[in-house]
């Protein structure tokens, strides 16, 4: 159902589609967890709109061209985010620049023209080798009119590198392209039939624009709380990133809901938040809460941020990527009581959990804004969020389904940190 509300942007005729923050999908979901969060019998439920975004960077059309001997659309064409656009349509000679470090750059001549460069992975769809050396700073510098970065998975895929775009916001249009779209400019150019990239790209600001969180409670015998949150909004259908994490925490509220108040020693205060993937300033989504929950933090014994929270270990294998039957490894963070982190060590071990070999040493995700306000846990997948195979065939629902059992019957982690004294 959450995934589906990202369909229907698609299919509703939007290039940029998706739960993005201040769209009609981004109310629908807000409304469905709502509807959710009542279903379930949380009490205190609300939406809490937020009516000050800053502007938002928005690209509300494009097409992308090659043209050799042949001439073939680039479906998998989309803008790095904050991407300028283009005054009606440009025709540019492309350059091939293969990773896109200095020495790739040294004796081309891009000025002018558009620079084609090739990232790895690293390790998903929102940063890639390109990207991460530098090589949007190092194409403007070096006079070129555009950047193309082909991502380097299997087939054509489609992303959006947010991260890229903030640090770093390019001064030209910047387009990141699929495996397949890249391969046939650089087979153009190798057969010497002077291709021509002809694109456009039509950008706005939108202000004005408005999202919400929600909110619901579920009272307990103390007014300790137990804070769980999951992120709402998602490029592409977003099913890991992070239907994964709403499902996850609709989960454990259905889970406590069902339990005697008296066995709940907590009071649990479950909220969403939206504005992730874009800027919400400090008066909307998870910076909203940091600054002003304070209070409700002060009672927290734990915050529980339910991001990314199950994808399929995909393994490449030539020029193909496989799904196998098993969940993947996660980053993972403990952090604000030694005691939590003994328990959830312990939990990690007796079930198993496919983990990296350290924990992030400062969290990401929403986690990141507020794990300085209360003991905190996350466990947070990523190999291919923001890209379009982040589809339902991402996450391992009959693994997820037996992981719910399990979590209805015997002590996990949830249950371990719900039971967890305050230090």
């Amino acid at each position: 159902e959450i995934t589906a509300i990202a369909r229907k942007s698609r299919d509703d005729g939007n290039q940029y589609w998706g739960r993005i923050t201040g769209s009609p999908y981004d109310r629908m979901t807000t409304e469905w967890v709502e509807a959710q969060f009542k279903r379930i019998g949380l009490e205190q439920v609300r939406q809490q709109e937020f009516t000050d975004l800053p502007p938002q960077w928005w690209p509300v059309s494009w097409e992308v061209t090659i043209n050799g001997r042949e001439k073939a659309v680039l479906k998998s064409a989309f803008p790095l985010y904050r991407s300028v656009g283009t005054t009606g349509q440009a025709d540019l000679e492309p350059v091939w620049v293969g990773t896109g470090t200095d020495a790739d750059f040294l004796g081309r001549d891009v000025r002018g023209k558009a620079v084609i460069a090739y990232g790895f992975p690293n390790p998903g769809g929102r940063e890639d080798t390109a990207l991460t050396w530098g090589v949007v700073r190092r194409a403007d510098m070096a006079g070129a009119s555009a950047l193309f970065i082909v991502l380097g998975f299997p087939g054509n895929v489609m992303n959006e590198p947010t991260a890229a775009g903030t640090t770093n916001p390019a001064r030209m249009p910047v387009f990141m392209l699929g495996n397949q779209d890249g391969t046939r400019i650089r087979q153009m150019i190798e057969r010497d039939e002077e291709p021509r990239l002809r694109f456009r790209l039509a950008v706005e600001l939108r202000e004005g624009l408005k999202t919400a969180n929600v909110w619901g409670v579920l009272p307990g015998a103390t007014d300790e709380n137990v804070a769980v949150m999951a992120h709402t909004d998602s490029f592409f259908e977003g099913a890991m990133d992070n239907a994964s994490g709403m499902a996850t925490m609709l989960a454990l509220a259905e889970h406590y809901a069902k339990m005697p108040r008296a066995q709940r020693r907590r009071t649990m205060t479950f909220f969403t938040t939206s504005a992730h993937h874009s800027p919400s300033g400090e008066n909307a989504g998870i910076r909203w809460v940091h600054n002003n929950m304070q209070q409700m933090f002060a009672k927290t014994a734990l915050v529980l941020n339910c991001e990314h929270t199950a994808q399929v270990a995909t393994f490449l294998v030539g020029d193909t990527l496989y799904a196998s039957n098993q969940v993947s490894a996660r980053r993972w963070f403990v952090g604000g009581s030694t005691q939590l982190q003994t328990l959830v060590m312990k939990a990690f071990k007796d079930y198993g959990m496919a983990l990296y070999s350290r924990p992030e040493a400062r969290p990401g995700g929403e986690l990141s804004q507020v794990y300085t306000d209360a003991p905190s846990v996350h466990i947070i997948d990523h190999t291919v969020y923001h890209t379009d195979l982040d589809t339902l065939n991402a996450v391992p629902a009959s693994r997820s389904e037996e992981h719910t059992s399990e979590l209805q019957s015997r002590e996990t982690i949830s249950y371990a940190v719900f039971c967890l004294k305050k230090k």
